[in-house]
């Protein structure tokens, strides 16, 4: 997959080593990097073709920041903070350093499909603000860059999804009507989901995969998938939380989706369909 977007590095002193260490990973609509840097001087810039979202992790001893050639700051120390640049629009600066520093950024790019659920072309561009919420969601999303957390496709896919919404909460945009798959997936959408999950097995399956099949955007598809499956069956089955089976691993989550899509209630009493095992 390819990137969505990234940040121009330049150097502005001679250092005898390359000081920035860059990873990059795609998914299905958005792109992220991971950015780590030693002592330096160094300027960047980001064009944002795609929303530009960015949790800091720095204290400069000079430098400025500047948002579409204005909002300038000269912030020094920036940990915990987070940009956030709109497409369209550009940031841009210098930072010199005397410690090491890092930044995680995402470059979101939603699908048209998906543009009621996560349109967030009203958020307005904002710098080093501070945000609970997306810090945390961003961190998660760094601990699956860096490998301290869980390495799946659909689970990085589902923080992507998350950020968005978080997005637009914070700018305290007023989503427009959603319209949510209230009573969840029916039977035959839980029976091609199944099916999909059993072809691909030993493979990764993303949340955009799973969408399709149901016919369904990505943000619907995890709002009725939650609600005709775990939470039925947490309240209903006995099953465990759906935190305990995020952090399970990949083939075990995907044992337990296929054992309660099965289980579910919506499954057995609209088509009584059922699984058989040997």
């Amino acid at each position: 997959m390819g990137l969505f977007g990234k940040i121009e590095w330049y150097q502005r002193r001679h250092d005898a080593h390359d000081p920035l260490v860059i990873k990059q990973m795609s998914w299905s609509w958005f792109s992220a990097e991971l950015v780590r840097i030693r002592p330096t001087e160094v300027g960047y810039r980001v064009e944002a073709r795609a929303a530009y979202l960015a949790l800091h992790d720095f204290v400069r001893s000079d430098g400025e920041t500047t948002i579409n050639g204005a909002n300038r700051s000269t912030l020094t120390d920036a940990r915990g903070t987070l940009t956030f640049v709109p497409v369209g629009s550009s940031v841009e600066g210098w930072n010199r350093f005397e410690r090491r520093a890092s930044t995680v950024a995402v470059h979101l790019a939603p699908t048209m499909s998906d543009y009621e659920a996560n349109d967030i072309s009203n958020v307005p561009p904002s710098l080093y603000f501070k945000d609970n919420t997306l810090k945390a969601t961003l961190q998660k999303l760094q601990s699956v860059m860096d490998a301290s957390g869980l390495d799946d496709h659909a689970y990085a896919e589902t923080l992507g999804l998350l950020l968005l919404w978080e997005l637009r909460h914070v700018a305290k945009v007023k989503p427009s009507q959603l319209k949510p798959a209230r009573g969840g997936l029916t039977a035959a959408q839980l029976r091609r989901v199944k099916e999909l999950i059993d072809a691909q097995i030993s493979t990764d399956v993303t949340i955009s995969d799973l969408a399709v099949v149901a016919e369904l955007s990505q943000f619907h598809f995890i709002r009725a998938f939650k609600e005709s499956v775990f939470e039925r069956s947490r309240s209903q089955l006995g099953c465990p939380p759906i935190s305990t089976s995020f952090q399970s691993e990949s083939a075990a989550r995907r044992s337990y989706c296929r054992k309660a899509i099965c289980r579910s209630p919506t499954s057995r009493s609209r088509q009584g369909f059922t699984m058989h095992t040997k």
